[in-house]
């Protein structure tokens, strides 16, 4: 399992969270005050 932690900024407020599941990864973020967390697991290819 391949997996990668990442680290943003916004301009806004927002406490939250929320999952991405696209084709080929599942990007899973933690949204707090001006930061986001994010946490993508790629799919491994059957």
């Amino acid at each position: 399992m391949e997996y990668e932690i990442s680290f943003g900024l916004y301009p806004g407020i927002l406490l939250g969270f929320r999952s991405y599941n696209e084709t080929l990864k599942i990007t899973h973020v933690l949204y707090l005050p001006f930061v986001d967390v994010a946490l993508t697991i790629f799919k491994q290819e059957e």
